[in-house]
C-alpha cells in the first residue's frame, strides 16, 4: 500500500511516502511558511519514490494538539486530497503517537505514559494511556486522561495522582526536567516523525477507528485559539 503522510502540528513541515516497504521522509523547518512549503514537500518527496498523488491509497496526518494554524494547513490540504479521490485517513493525536513512540523506546509489554507538549508560556497539552502489546503483537492503546491543556504543575499533578509509575515522554521533557523528577522509570524528549505516523498504522489495533472522510476528518486544538482567549480576556 502506498501512503502519504504529513506533519504540520510543529514548526517542522514533515512528509513521509510509504512505496514497496521502503519509506522516504522529508522536511523543512519555519512554521510561518507551512502554507507555501507543504505542498512543493509533498511533490518533492513524491517524485523520489518515484510516485504521483494518483498512486497514493492511504494519506495519513497528525491531527493534533499543536500549532493551530499548522493544524489547519495539513488538514486543508489532505481533505483537499481526499475529496478529489476518496481515499481514507489514517488520522491520531500527536499526545497518542508521543506515546506510541516512546512504547517502541521502552520495549516493555504494558506500561502507563504520560505525553507532554509544550503549549508555551509554562502550558503544556498532556494525555495519559496505557499501552499493551497483545497476543498479536498489535499495540493496544488506551486512554487514561484524555488531552488537557494546563499549566505545567497542574498537568503534573493531576497525572501523578494517578501513579509514580508513569513514563513521561514529549518535546519539553528537557524544558521541565526539574519538574518531572520522581519515581518514573524513564523520561523521553522526543516528538514522533511522519515515519512514525506510518509504522503506527501496521502497529496498532482498532486502526479502522482511527480511518476518516474528508467529512469525518477533524482537528484536535485541546485550547481555544489565541483570538478566543484574547476575546475572553485570558492569556
Amino acid at each position: 500500500m502506498n501512503i502519504l503522510a504529513i506533519d504540520t502540528t510543529t514548526r517542522l513541515a514533515s512528509v513521509a511516502v510509504l512505496n514497496d516497504n521502503n519509506i522516504i521522509e522529508k522536511s523543512k523547518a519555519n512554521e510561518v511558511t507551512h502554507s507555501e512549503k507543504l505542498l512543493p514537500l509533498i511533490d518533492e518527496t513524491l517524485k523520489e519514490a518515484n510516485l504521483t498523488l494518483k498512486d497514493i491509497k492511504l494519506y495519513a496526518c497528525i491531527n493534533g494538539p499543536g500549532s493551530f494554524t499548522g493544524i489547519r494547513i495539513g488538514l486543508a490540504t489532505i481533505k483537499a486530497f481526499s475529496m478529489i479521490d476518496n481515499n481514507k485517513t489514517f488520522s491520531i493525536e500527536s499526545t497518542k503517537l508521543i506515546a506510541y513512540k516512546a512504547f517502541k523506546l521502552y520495549g516493555a509489554k504494558e506500561v502507563t505514559i504520560a505525553s507532554i507538549i509544550d503549549a508555551r508560556n509554562d502550558r503544556v497539552y498532556y494525555a495519559v494511556y496505557k499501552l499493551t502489546l497483545d497476543k498479536d503483537e498489535k499495540i493496544k492503546i488506551e486512554t487514561v486522561i484524555p488531552i488537557a491543556n494546563d499549566e505545567i504543575d497542574v498537568a503534573i499533578k493531576s497525572i501523578t495522582s494517578l501513579t509514580t509509575s508513569i513514563i513521561f515522554a514529549g518535546d519539553c521533557i528537557d524544558k521541565f526536567n526539574d519538574k518531572l523528577t520522581n519515581d518514573s522509570p524513564k523520561l523521553y524528549n522526543l516528538y514522533p516523525s511522519t515515519t512514525d505516523l506510518i509504522h503506527a498504522y501496521f502497529d496498532i489495533t482498532n486502526t479502522d477507528s482511527y480511518l476518516f472522510d474528508t467529512y469525518t476528518l477533524d482537528a484536535i486544538y485541546a485550547r481555544p485559539t489565541q483570538a478566543e482567549r484574547m476575546k475572553n480576556g485570558n492569556k
